[in-house]
């Protein structure tokens, strides 16, 4: 039955006594290598616990500091502040699935590999000492057999053919009988039975390390995936922010803030143009304001100064016409017989 299961390359086609040593060394190797794997799991764990602690009071103590820091001096929202709570809450669901992955190391596969490390272990120890309990009655029979032959030897020896050595002889041959069955049996049946028994603890033993293996590696793809799927998803969202939108809509929950608050009509109070030409009414100028329903345009610099400019010549050109007026008096006065036809002539150039 044993031989029927077997593969076609198997440590019972090897010789012994060397194949027994090499599957125990094997076998001892193979699970030093899961309690290995078993230890790098736990580790993986511890730190998936740790960081996941750590993320969650990272989420906790910025979220107290955007309500008491930002929130608490000015109402923020739109856009920009959902961004914000959408990564916290993607911190907090990595922060929970970090968790999840840390119980599902420890629980399953910690579990499973520790299992195994312990059973393989017991059954190493169970083989190894059948295999010398074997060998330790072995090396008593053949010792008991040598016995038996001196015996025969001696009685033939010393008493030749007689009654006595039939019955030494009969208990020699039954006895090498009995133990050479006992070698044959253990070489052909025993031992190979052993050994594929170990043979088939150790498979199980690779079976379990590599499925293990696969299963910490199925649960970060699954974890892994998942997240890159949620913050893929956040990226693609945040990119669709539009700044512009952002500030209108805090402007409107400002109105929204202020609706039932009076509000006073806003009047500008325009500063009026003042000549360094007219220094008389400078300081009843510099007094005057355009306020309420007295609002007036700012006029423009160059036609004002074009028009003061002409008046100042008008003034000027009447002032010299008044000159000369009261000239043509004084010589009047003073040569009233040569100065009658100037002045007559000047009066009719006023006419």
């Amino acid at each position: 039955m044993a031989n029927a299961t077997r593969r076609r390359l198997s440590f019972v086609d090897l010789a012994h006594p060397q194949v027994w040593h090499k599957l125990v060394e094997y076998t001892e190797v193979t699970i030093a290598f899961a309690k290995l794997i078993t230890d790098f799991n736990n580790q993986w764990a511890k730190i998936c616990l740790l960081t996941s602690s750590q993320l969650q009071q990272l989420v906790i103590d910025f979220r107290r500091k955007t309500e008491s820091e930002i929130r608490g001096k000015c109402h923020l929202g739109g856009m920009m502040y959902d961004l914000w709570e959408s990564l916290l809450l993607e911190s907090e669901i990595e922060s929970q699935s970090l968790k999840k992955v840390a119980c599902i190391m420890e629980k399953e596969i910690c579990g499973q590999l520790t299992n195994c490390v312990m059973n393989k272990t017991l059954q190493l120890t169970l083989n190894k000492e059948y295999r010398h309990d074997l060998d330790e009655i072995l090396e008593k029979s053949h010792e008991y057999v040598q016995e038996l032959q001196e015996e025969y030897s001696k009685i033939f020896n010393n008493q030749g053919v007689k009654s006595d050595i039939d019955l030494a002889h009969n208990e020699y041959v039954l006895e090498l009988a009995g133990v050479n069955g006992l070698y044959s049996k253990y070489q052909y049946n025993i031992l190979p039975e052993l050994l594929q028994s170990m043979e088939q603890s150790q498979l199980e033993t690779i079976d379990a390390i590599c499925q293990n293996i696969q299963l910490i590696a199925s649960v970060l793809q699954e974890h892994h995936e998942q997240r890159h799927s949620s913050l893929a998803s956040f990226v693609v969202t945040s990119t669709t922010t539009n700044p512009n939108e952002e500030l209108e809509n805090y402007i409107c929950s400002m109105n929204e803030t202020n609706d039932g608050l009076t509000k006073s009509p806003v009047h500008i109070r325009f500063e009026s143009f003042l000549s360094p030409m007219n220094n008389n009414n400078n300081n009843n100028n510099n007094s005057r304001m355009l306020t309420g329903k007295d609002e007036q345009l700012i006029i423009y610099a160059a036609p004002v100064i074009k028009m003061q400019l002409s008046s100042h010549c008008k003034e000027t050109i009447d002032r010299l016409k008044e000159i000369k007026k009261e000239k043509s008096l004084l010589l009047a006065i003073i040569n009233p017989q040569t100065s009658k036809i100037p002045v007559k002539q000047h009066d009719d150039q006023q006419q």
